[in-house]
């Protein structure tokens, strides 16, 4: 039995890829919606999204590149 990875075309990493930035802008929305409801001003809101979506997107990133995917 063989322990390589099995190696991915093109497409389906784009897809991953595509997958990992949508999941991280969820996130980041969630996180928006969050900040707005606790009394923070929109700039504030804005601001804790874009920190939310800068930290999970390499993470997610992290863990594809760990699971050899990409």
């Amino acid at each position: 039995m063989s322990t390589e990875p099995i190696p991915h075309p093109r497409t389906v990493k784009a897809l991953w890829v595509l997958v990992t930035v949508l999941f991280s802008v969820l996130v980041a929305l969630v996180a928006g919606i969050l900040a707005t409801v606790t009394g923070r001003s929109l700039p504030d809101a804005v601001l804790q999204a874009g920190g939310a979506f800068a930290m999970t997107l390499p993470l997610c990133l992290a863990v594809l590149s760990a699971l050899s995917v990409l």
